[in-house]
Formats: structure tokens, sequence, C-alpha cells
């Protein structure tokens, strides 16, 4: 990929009253029904592609439209390969390889030639309108964009013959081999068909001749010394791809028209040619233009395996010569490797249409330079869940990870997901500090369940609760007299270590011991403020009461509580029903 837009910013379109995008090469746009991805792909096709906005289009008609981007990786080598005036035009405005343009549309309804394109002055640092030729520069590095919208446009849209359509579009762009084989043999049928039919060909057919002869007599009545022939134009190669569409054919049947079929099979036909377009750019070497491609869901009416062939032509597309731009609701559209620079788009009453920080940009602002972490939130599975979520709940227990969703199903009726809910697990307690920083960063509600033992180690050295806090020392003296009476074995630190018992027995042990419970409970309090919770019981095993963390007592819970209720199997149904309450409050 040579050159992409990194960043747009677009202000008063529709729902995007002040939105703020950074794009790579390959961007899912993820979010709810009706928070503003798809007004974000038509600001950008606006941008690129100017028309006249209307009232509908926006957001507050007292003011303009503007819709500005950084254009990133327009290197010497790439204006070297523009037309001399287009180079003219350009090259002042490019500074360390980066360009910053905005189209801006003053009122609703305005004429085209009103709808302007500036360009950024880094040496006055400002805003020039409208340099000569800067349009059609802009169009070399970034043709109009090809809209794939949604299906309920596809038919209309493929029954079109025009280069404006989708599929016209999609036509255009590999037509090319055919055009260079064969142009010059079709001109001249072309050439035969004109000699026949045009006015002044040299083989026209006697009928129209005849006619001719006949409609003269009559005009030479009416107006002498004047004649008439009939002419009729002959279309060029040009006029013959623009006017290309698709016939669909199944089994034996006649080619019928696009639009007569279901969108499932509209839908396939479609990203079929986005497959196919792929195959044939991934050997080109192609690299002064770089087209959008901007796709409403693509994964509508696909079945799964559809889907994932679709986004890996996608992501192959977005290394050879175009920028993918998606909305989607599906998690097999967004991989692990590209779960970092998805946008999560919301919209709220009085700011409208916003992103929230990608991943990325959170974690490089939480903790820089840290694979680690990227690789512990964003797994695939994890992906799947936090992307599309309103709230993440981290824990590191496997047995949370099986029984939670069913539990909370138990306690709420709703399951995790109809709360939006994402339970994500992390591959140790020592994430939580980092991984709560970096999901606030991206404007993520979270919280992070862990065991006791969490309040006296991890929670201090996180900065959660101070060291010399009164209920860690009163715990720890409480273990120091539990290791003198021989039933627990501590460190140096006055904390549990495997010994007589487990170390995390020997919270269990301590949970039940009665001078304990106010300090735990105090705690365990003094960490939900902090977004944590502590099991105050040790572990979660002991207030759901099972026995081990394997799949067998796993099941066994649930079967028990499927034969009678949560109620009676849990030795800590308040806890259990206090856990998810906390869950579901703001």
């Amino acid at each position: 990929m040579s050159h992409i837009l990194s960043e747009v910013e677009i202000k008063n379109y529709k729902s995007c009253n002040g939105t703020t995008l950074k794009l790579c090469s390959y961007t899912p746009f993820v979010g709810y029904n009706n928070a503003g991805k798809s007004n974000c792909l038509s600001a950008i096709q606006w941008l690129l592609r100017k028309s006249s906005l209307s009232d509908g289009d926006f957001y507050d008609s007292s003011k303009p439209v503007e819709v500005s981007a950084v254009i990133e990786g327009v290197t010497q080598e790439i204006i070297d390969q523009m037309p001399d005036r287009q180079q003219r035009s350009i090259a002042p405005y490019i500074n360390s390889e980066t360009i910053k343009i905005k189209r801006t549309q003053s009122l609703p309804n305005a004429k085209v030639a009103e709808i302007k394109l500036s360009v950024w002055d880094e040496t006055q640092q400002d805003w020039v309108l409208n340099p000569t030729g800067i349009d059609n520069a802009v169009s070399i590095l970034l043709p109009e964009p090809i809209r794939i919208g949604a299906m309920e446009n596809a038919a209309e849209d493929a029954s079109k013959a025009k280069t404006s359509t989708t599929i016209g579009k999609l036509l255009s762009q590999f037509i090319e081999p055919v055009k260079v084989a064969h142009e010059q043999e079709l001109n001249q049928h072309l050439l035969q068909v004109k000699s026949r039919i045009s006015s002044d060909g040299n083989m026209r057919f006697d009928e129209l001749d005849s006619i001719d002869s006949r409609v003269n007599e009559k005009v030479a009545n009416l107006f002498p010394g004047m004649s008439v022939k009939l002419h009729f134009e002959t279309p060029s190669f040009e006029d013959l791809i623009k006017g290309g569409t698709i016939k669909v054919y199944e089994d034996a049947q006649c080619g019928r028209d696009f639009s007569s079929y279901g969108h499932g099979a509209q839908r396939s036909i479609q990203m079929a040619l986005v497959q196919y377009l792929a195959e044939i750019k991934r050997s080109s070497n192609e690299q002064l233009t770089n087209t959008l491609l901007l796709i409403d869901e693509p994964e509508l009416y696909l079945h799964p395996f559809a889907i994932e062939q679709v986004r890996e032509a996608l992501l192959q597309l977005s290394k050879n010569g175009y920028q993918v731009l998606i909305s989607t609701h599906s998690a097999q559209m967004v991989t692990a490797e590209h779960a970092k620079n998805a946008l999560l788009i919301r919209k709220s009453p009085g700011i409208g249409t916003y992103a929230r920080e990608r991943l990325s940009d959170a974690i490089q602002s939480v903790v820089p330079n840290s694979i680690h972490q990227m690789e512990q939130l964003f797994s695939l599975s994890h992906s799947t869940q936090v992307l599309f979520a309103e709230n993440v709940v981290l824990t590191e227990g496997k047995t949370e990870l099986r029984l939670l969703p069913y539990i909370f199903k138990k306690v709420s009726d709703k399951t995790m997901g109809q709360d939006k809910h994402a339970l994500v697990a992390q591959s140790g307690v020592n994430d939580t500090k980092k991984s709560l920083q970096i999901l606030e960063a991206m404007d993520l509600p979270a919280k992070a369940i862990a065991d006791l033992d969490y309040g006296l180690n991890g929670a201090i050295s996180h900065g959660f609760i101070d060291r010399d806090d009164g209920d860690i020392v009163g715990i720890k003296n409480i273990f120091v007299r539990l290791s003198q009476e021989g039933r627990v074995t501590i460190n140096g630190n006055n904390l549990p270590r495997n010994g007589i018992v487990k170390a995390s027995e020997a919270f269990e042990i301590l949970a039940n011991e009665q001078d304990a419970q106010p300090l735990i409970d105090s705690l365990h309090n003094k960490m939900k403020l902090q977004n944590i919770w502590l099991w105050k019981k040790g572990a979660i095993e002991a207030h759901i009461g099972t026995g081990s963390k394997d799949e067998k007592s796993w099941a066994a819970f649930k079967n028990s509580v499927d034969e009678v209720s949560l109620q009676q199997v849990c030795p800590d149904f308040d806890g259990i029903r206090e856990l998810v309450e906390w869950l579901r409050a703001d």
C-alpha cells in the first residue's frame, strides 16, 4: 500500500457533527444499528466524489458541511508519475509525504460548482481554497470510491447500466484485459456497423437509402434545396463497457436479471465480483492510484465460510491498490490481527456519531510498545466479544469463564450478550490494572473479578490498596495466628504459601474465621470502588459449591441447578446474586 487516508474529520454531515476517524488499509467500523457507520462511509465518499447535499444531509442546515482528510504516504516517486500539470498543482502542499484536503458545502442544495476543495498550506498554516487543478490531482491519488451499499438498494443498483453503479464500477476495474486484447478487433466490427447505419456510411442499407429518398421528396416540397438522412450513432468500445451489467444463469435456464433473485444471491454475486477483483489485483504493482472500497455489511446473507472468504478477499485488496473500509456486525469480519485498528462507532444525544479510541492507540497511551497486552486482550476469541459489547468483564479463572454466563442468565433471566457484556479471560491477575486502563482509554466500561488473594498482593502492587491499610494489616495478623495454630503456612510477608495446605485453601480457611469476615467485607467494598470484585470466600468455587476446577465439576453444577435451583445449590446464593447485580449496575 503506497498511500492511504489516515485520518478523516467530519463536521455537520447527517449524524456526524464532529466525528474523527483514524483509518488504516483495512478498517472495520463496528457499532449498533443507527450509530452512524454508514454515514461515516458516505461522508468519505462525498469527500472524493462531490455532489450537492440536501437538507437531510446537514446536521444543522445553518452551518456548512466539512469533511477533511489526511492522505499519508504520498512519496516523491508517486508525484513523479503524475502528469506535469497535476504535479505542479499538488507538489507545493505535500509535507513529509502528507497532504491534507477539505471538501466544503456551505448551504443545502448548493450548485456543484459551489462545492469547494481546499488544501492545507503548511507554510501559511491555513487552508488554500480550490487551487488550480487540485481536484484532478487528488483524483489521481484517490479516484472515485467504489461503494457497495445496503442490500435494499442492490437490485436497483445492479439493474442500471452506468459506471456510477456498484456493478458498473466493479466491471470497469477488471475489464481492462478485455479492452487490451480485443478493442482493435471490436472496433473493426463497429466500423462495419457504422458504414451501414450512419448518415455518411459507404455501405448503407438499401432500406435506409429508400427511406431517405421518400422523406426527402416531402422535405423538398417544403424546403427546396434541403435534404435529410437517417443517422444511427454507433457505440464506441467505451460505450459498450459502460452498458455492462450482469445476467444470472441457473441450471439450463435462460439468463435472468440480477434483480429477479433474492438478497442472498445478489449479495453473493456482489461479493464474488469483489473476490475476483482481489485475484486479478494480487499481482498488480500499480502504486499511483489507491481506490477506496466502501462496503456496508459485506457479511449480509452469507454463510460463515463465505464470510471468511470475503474477508480474506478484502484483506488481499487492501494490500493491492485499495483501501478497504467496511461497516460490520460480524465478528468474522474482524480478525485478531486487525481488531486493534477497528473503529467502535457510537452515537449519543448532543454529540452525534463518534468513534471510540482504537485499541492500538489505547495500548500505546497506557503501555507503550506492549505486544503482550495486545495479544492478551484481543486474541481471536476476545475480539469477537469486546468489539461488539458495551461492558467488559475481566476474569482470570476458568470456572468463571465456563459458569459465569450460565449463572448470569439464571439470576438475571438474560444472557451476558443480551445485556451487552463481554466476558474476557486474562492470562493472569497481574494484567488487571493495565487491562482496565486500556479499556478506560477506549471508553469501554469494564469491571474485573479476582480471587481474594489479589486483594493482598496485586491490588497493593497496582496501587489500588495501601500496603499499610488497616484491613490488610488485620488479615495478615489473622494469618499469623492461623500459622501458629498449625493450620496454614505463611511466607516472610505473613501471607499464605503452599505447605500445610495449599495457599488457595488458606484463603478459604481465612474466610471462615469470624474475626476475618468484617475485614474481608471492608476490603471487598474498597475494591468494588475500583471496579474489581473480590471473592470473599477465596474463589468462586467456595461460593457456588464446586469442589474442583474441571469439566466434570462444572457439568455436575449445571445439572444440579437445572434439577432444583441456583438458590438451593449455591452455598452463597446471596453473594452470587450480588455479583450479577453489581455487574449490571452502571
